[in-house]
């Protein structure tokens, strides 16, 4: 009887009647056209509100304004630690491929600690004059041999080519601390000067969700330290837009400024 029973329920929850596995109705002509009608004025809508000028919102300020508020909101923490992050409302129609590309901040975020090789003095000069934090040939390579330098305080190191040999002496020291200069890594470069140039302040972004979000600052930049980086942060969403060939639209909406404590205040973009 329990066997019966059991059987019983077992039908009952996997019952393959037509009243269980009956189709959806479809929808008429005239029901699609009413959903298409309105999923247009709703994008529409949406259009028409990214165009609005930044100041016609209750919590529009002008970028040394905003500053002044969020850094207030972060008083008591330390300046350094408290970062600006800005968020951009990305409008455009189902299906147009989200917007990506790299920005090069005026004022990077974290100050890189780049060590170079080079052979030739005048691109060991130009080296330290982008950026580098020490740079030299072979006597350089004979002062961590000796242990004279300390590899801690470096994050980055680029070779040129003809210094590659002389740099596996010290690849024991360079290894462990991720900074053996590598051709697959792009670290074996000609050009040392241009290629910190073109990576030290080199921020990638993309689209996620209708919106670009990421950290442009810290609270101790100074108002045209952050300014400069709000304009880059600009021209780049811009140039990813001309970049994308969309033959939709795409539309730079509400920009918000805010930090890791404070609120978000619209601003111009």
């Amino acid at each position: 009887m329990n066997r019966l029973g059991t059987g019983t329920l077992f039908q009952r929850l996997f019952s393959t009647s037509r009243s269980a596995c009956a189709p959806k109705p479809k929808k008429s002509a005239e029901q699609v056209r009413n959903l298409q009608r309105k999923a247009d004025k709703k994008e529409a809508k949406i259009a028409r509100n990214a165009r609005r000028p930044a100041q016609d919102n209750p919590l529009y300020m002008p970028v040394p304004l905003a500053l002044r508020y969020l850094r207030a909101a972060e008083v008591g923490r330390p300046t350094n630690e408290a970062v600006i992050t800005i968020q951009t409302r990305v409008v455009s129609k189902k299906g147009v491929t989200p917007i990506q590309g790299n920005i090069r901040l005026t004022r990077p975020i974290t100050d890189s600690q780049i060590l170079v090789f080079a052979s030739d003095p005048a691109m060991q000069e130009a080296a330290r004059a982008s950026g580098a934090k020490v740079a030299g040939g072979k006597d350089l390579v004979e002062k961590i041999a000796s242990g004279e330098l300390d590899l801690s305080v470096f994050d980055r190191a680029v070779s040129t080519p003809e210094m590659v040999p002389s740099l596996r002496a010290i690849a024991r020291k360079l290894g462990p601390k991720g900074l053996m200069p590598t051709p697959k890594r792009g670290t074996v470069v000609e050009d040392v000067s241009s290629y910190i140039t073109n990576n030290l302040a080199l921020q990638p972004f993309r689209q996620k969700n209708n919106c670009v979000a990421l950290t442009i600052a810290r609270c101790d930049f100074s108002d045209e330290e952050v300014v400069g980086n709000v304009l880059s942060v600009s021209d780049a969403v811009r140039q990813a837009i001309v970049d994308a060939k969309s033959k939709n639209p795409i539309i730079v909406g509400q920009t918000v400024l805010s930090t890791t404590h404070g609120p978000g205040i619209v601003i111009d973009f």
